[in-house]
């Protein structure tokens, strides 16, 4: 290189350099959404071991590990697969991906809605219904307590929420407020620990002590044998571990070889997606307490972040996640009826740092990570992925894109 020549950008390097682009300047450039080197679509070919056992689990459980999962629970594997059948057609469990949205240019906008005290438990179904239905909305939840609903976005452009989600209903007369709470890291979903998690926690699978043991005696639906593969199923290991790839190439053709390379650089190199088994709640008759934490302003966002990671090591709480740009900085829940609720309240009101929280019941989950989960209606695990398409390319005075015509061409 000559002298006095200037280094690549860090934006054309290799996709090790994922978010070290940042270093060219003094203060990183941050927002709730910004697209990242070396984020692949998830259509890739990357993505095809994912994809492919996603598209055939609901028939051939066998695509996981077999090998592993026997070892791991006890049982045969045609047990297992047997029992796999039968959570999947009880829709007990569905099989997902939680994507680091924050990398791959969407912001994630969750929004607590309150109905006014007094509204008709007619008027709330009717609205919950319209959730229900709403494509836009990637994850739902009905609630009783401080607040009415709890819903999230995944969105490229905030004014497509405000408008076509939001804006429909904002102002009916029985809603007191919106407030959006845009996702600054997620830390924890699903019992699983995430990308935002700090330390070495990435992947692992957390439930509180004896929690497994309590819900296997508080329900009749799933014993404790199907908790135990539920388990394996999400349990921390390397991916050649989790797929039977002889069986994704047998199932598509592909190569398993290349499948095996591609999941592995998203989940454990670029930890961009997390393949994970969801637990349907409902159908165990369980209900999250969450608890949405605001701290005075003063406390800076080093401190806020802290407490966040501190509130995050509280095994009981199986979903952790830390707000930016809000009234609000911190949700977590945890489930009624195996848990201790009133100590994991007083140790949150242990902060000097928090000014209040606002406490709710999930009694409802619309969808999950856009899979919905109302099978009542016959739509369990059926997937609508609108992101931003939204917006009217074709509306005469709104923003064309860069390869629009214009009129007479």
């Amino acid at each position: 290189m000559p002298e006095n020549a200037k280094p690549a950008p860090a934006y054309l390097l290799g996709t090790d350099e994922k978010q070290k682009w940042m270093g060219d300047y003094f203060f990183a450039p941050r927002g709730l959404g910004f697209l990242e080197p070396g984020i692949v679509g998830l259509d890739d070919a990357k993505m095809s071991a994912y994809n492919v056992a996603k598209s055939s689990y609901q028939i051939h459980p066998e695509v996981f590990n077999m090998d592993y999962l026997s070892k791991a629970v006890g049982l045969g594997r045609d047990e297992i697969i047997q029992r796999m059948h039968r959570l999947y057609d009880e829709h007990l469990i569905v099989y997902v991906m939680n994507p680091a949205v924050s990398v791959y240019g969407w912001g994630l906008y969750y929004w607590l809605v309150k109905l006014r005290e007094g509204t008709a438990p007619e008027t709330k179904a009717k609205l919950a219904e319209w959730f229900q239905d709403k494509d836009d909305i990637c994850t739902g939840y009905e609630c009783k307590g401080d607040f009415d609903f709890f819903n999230g976005n995944h969105m490229r452009v905030i004014d497509n929420l405000l408008a076509d989600v939001i804006e429909p209903w904002k102002n009916n007369p029985e809603v007191e407020y919106v407030h959006l709470c845009p996702i600054r890291r997620c830390l924890r979903e699903s019992h699983i620990n995430m990308f935002d998690f700090s330390g070495e926690g990435y992947r692992e699978v957390v439930w509180g002590k004896d929690e497994l043991a309590k819900l296997a005696k508080h329900q009749d639906k799933m014993d404790m044998l199907d908790l135990k593969i539920l388990q394996a199923l999400n349990a921390k290991r390397p991916m050649e571990e989790v797929f039977d790839f002889k069986v994704l190439s047998e199932i598509s053709g592909l190569d398993p070889k290349e499948m095996l390379s591609g999941i592995k650089e998203l989940v454990e190199t670029k930890r961009i997606i997390v393949p994970l088994f969801h637990l349907n709640f409902m159908k165990l008759g369980l209900t999250n307490h969450v608890f949405v934490i605001r701290l005075f302003q003063n406390v800076p966002c080093c401190r806020k972040a802290q407490i966040t990671d501190e509130l995050s090591r509280i095994a009981e709480f199986n979903t952790i996640m830390e707000f930016s740009d809000s009234f609000y900085d911190i949700i977590a829940w945890a489930y009624n009826e195996v848990n201790d609720i009133k100590a994991l309240k007083e140790k949150i009101y242990s902060y000097s740092e928090i000014e209040d929280v606002k406490e709710a019941d999930m009694n409802r989950m619309f969808r999950r990570w856009v899979c919905r989960l109302d099978d009542q209606n016959g739509f369990w695990e059926e997937c609508m992925f609108t992101d931003d398409f939204l917006q009217d390319r074709t509306e005469k005075n709104g923003v064309r894109c860069c390869h629009a015509r214009k009129e007479g061409e």
